[in-house]
């Protein structure tokens, strides 16, 4: 006798990973909001060393492998994503007839990039730590931290993201044209996520929150503000935390970000994986169970790793890459379902399109286990 399993509708499937996104986005919020500091003090106590007895200043850069590990090459998924987003639209146009072709030349330009900016990431954070490690006082600290983000810098990276970019442009050609095309959806819509990076740029100035590693640094926890609350813009001098103005930013020591704590731009960057969640949507071979629970783990593993590497790090607090990694999350998932799922699962919240899902452009029913629409479904799907 055979059992018959109901299955969920794409409305059902759509407002339950809403609730639970909600609920668990809010539960750990208000954590992070009671709990920073304290969670901050348990994950650095072996990251980053405390004032010595007569000495002023406390360490600023971490010494942890695991922290410097993730620092370094841990936002690399936003580089990444573009690069894939570069190969795509370099093929869909260089197959192309015409003065189109002429276009494949911005997706060459957006892979090479990529892995510049990769590279670059990690010329930079390995010269601020040995920086760090070699210099007595914080200007030299800071000086280094100059130093990594020197054009020579940038152009040994490019040197240096040729090949790998040259590289994925030639195996990317053995994807089939067909497929390609579909992709180049999933292209804009990665560009487009990257402009959600602007949210944690242009909010962490008017935020002005001090990094555990800069009071760390000062040895003076009262600085600590929680997440909701604006200090207005602020910098790390010799005299301390001040407002940040001409005058000030000229006395910068240590780093000019030492009170850009939140929301994390790197958990944002390393967030950009979410992109790959698209990758059901795409093939009939990633349209599996195994495959989508697998992504969903994945990128959520990696994400929750360099969250963490953050704040034993001492860059962030628990609020900070809550934020940063929601944003990144938030901005995937609106970006996928404009271009990707064609508004498939708004329609079937507001019972436009209750059972069916869009996949590359065209439609699938999201119940196919069940072989047919549910019921009350029928009619508007007719």
């Amino acid at each position: 006798m055979l059992k018959t399993q109901k299955q969920l509708s794409l409305r059902a499937k759509t407002i339950i990973s809403l609730a639970c996104f909600a609920v668990v986005f809010a539960a750990l919020a208000v954590v992070a909001a009671f709990y920073d500091l304290q969670i901050s003090r348990i994950l650095t106590k072996h990251s980053l060393v405390a004032p010595a007895f007569g000495q002023e200043h406390g360490s600023y850069i971490s010494n942890n492998g695991f922290a410097l590990f993730f620092e370094a090459l841990g936002s690399s998924p936003i580089y990444l994503m573009a690069s894939v987003a570069g190969a795509i639209v370099f093929w869909f146009f260089a197959r192309k007839s015409g003065k189109l072709r002429a276009l494949a030349a911005l997706g060459a330009i957006m892979v090479v990039a990529g892995f510049t900016l990769t590279v670059k990431d990690l010329f930079s954070y390995v010269a601020e730590y040995i920086g760090s490690q070699l210099a007595s006082q914080s200007a030299l600290v800071l000086a280094a931290h100059h130093a990594a983000g020197a054009g020579y810098i940038l152009g040994l990276s490019v040197v240096v993201a040729l090949v790998p970019g040259v590289g994925m442009i030639l195996l990317w050609q053995r994807i089939p044209k067909a497929v390609n095309d579909k992709m180049i959806w999933w292209a804009i819509a990665i560009v487009a996520t990257l402009l959600f990076y602007l949210i944690p740029h242009f909010v962490k100035g008017p935020v002005g929150r001090v990094r555990y590693r800069t009071m760390n640094y000062l040895n003076d926890f009262s600085l600590y503000t929680p997440w909701y609350q604006l200090n207005g813009k602020r910098v790390l001098t010799a005299d301390g935390v001040v407002a940040s103005t001409p005058q000030t930013k000229a006395a910068i020591i240590v780093a000019s970000d030492a009170c850009k704590s939140f929301p994390s731009g790197h958990t944002f960057s390393a967030g950009m994986i979410y992109s790959l969640l698209a990758l059901p949507y795409l093939s009939d071979k990633c349209n599996k169970t195994g495959v989508k629970v697998g992504l969903w783990c994945g990128t959520v593993a990696y994400t929750a790793l360099v969250a963490v590497s953050r704040i034993v790090a001492g860059a962030h607090y628990m609020g900070d890459v809550l934020f940063g990694g929601s944003i990144a999350f938030v901005g995937s998932m609106i970006m996928r379902e404009i271009f990707v799922c064609r508004g498939a699962h708004v329609k079937a919240l507001f019972g436009k399109q209750p059972a069916v899902e869009a996949v590359s452009g065209e439609a699938t029913v999201a119940t196919e286990e069940a072989g047919a629409l549910p019921e009350e479904d029928k009619t508007d799907a007719e």
